[in-house]
């Protein structure tokens, strides 16, 4: 048979009255509380609607009204300063105005390096065109000078000796020899003189004129101490003959004419 199920009245109770009672504590706490709020507010209220008279308060909406404020002419004045109550710190100096010369005048040397190197070339090349024009007319001067020379026959030549000969059957040596063959020595030294000075004028190392002297020829070739001595040996002889009619001596006359040959190599050498 089942046991009958019986109740603790008394051991249930108690926690639920426990329960209760502080259901109802919180309730009156909690009441107290809004009732205390909504005092305050209402205090508020009248605080505000009061006898003194609160521009931003709105007392027929309970809300904040909006206030339109002037800005004061003299804070107006001062908006655009740029006062800090802490100094920023100081900052670096600007040099990109130094970077931006540096580079100008680096660009400006530059360009005067590649100006100066134009002119440099072109003032070579003006001086190698001149030296070739100048060199050219040197060239046109000497070899209008040798046509000029050219174009003076033995026969004016002769003429402008500084003493009178007469005209050989050829040239002045071939006169010369066929005198020496003959064994005219005195005639042979005129003639070989005579050709020795003419053949200085063709080279310009003198120049034959009417009224100069021997003496005048030998000072105009003394740059050329070689070629004035070979000349000075055949003068001599020739002026004993031609001035002094002294008769000259197979072996005397063939010292000046064994010696030809030296005479033209000097020649040659001095025009060079």
């Amino acid at each position: 048979m089942m046991k009958e199920l019986t109740f603790d009245t008394p051991r249930i109770a108690k926690p639920a009255l426990a329960g209760l009672w502080a259901l109802f504590v919180l309730v009156s706490i909690s009441s107290a509380e809004v009732l205390q709020g909504e005092r305050a507010v209402e205090a508020g209220r009248d605080a505000l609607a009061g006898r003194n008279n609160y521009p931003w308060y709105d007392e027929d909406n309970d809300s904040i009204r909006r206030i339109d404020v002037e800005t004061p002419k003299e804070a107006a004045a001062h908006r655009g300063s740029k006062w800090q109550a802490k100094p920023a710190a100081p900052s670096k100096k600007d040099m990109s105005w130094l970077a931006t010369l540096m580079a100008a005048i680096w660009k400006a040397v530059g360009w005067l390096f590649w100006v100066a190197i134009t002119a440099l070339f072109a003032f070579l090349v003006v001086l190698l065109v001149r030296a070739f024009m100048n060199s050219g007319a040197l060239l046109d001067g000497s070899s209008d000078e040798e046509q000029e020379a050219d174009s003076r026959s033995e026969a004016d030549l002769i003429e402008s000796l500084p003493f009178q000969v007469k005209r050989p059957q050829g040239d002045l040596l071939a006169e010369a020899r066929r005198h020496y063959e003959q064994g005219n020595y005195g005639e042979a030294i005129i003639y070989l003189f005579s050709y020795q000075l003419v053949k200085l004028d063709r080279h310009n190392f003198i120049r034959l004129a009417r009224g100069k002297t021997n003496r005048q020829y030998l000072r105009e070739i003394f740059p050329q101490p070689d070629l004035r001595k070979a000349l000075e040996r055949s003068m001599v002889a020739f002026e004993d003959v031609f001035f002094g009619h002294h008769p000259l001596e197979r072996e005397r006359f063939e010292s000046c004419w064994l010696r030809l040959d030296e005479f033209h190599e000097h020649v040659e050498q001095a025009a060079i």
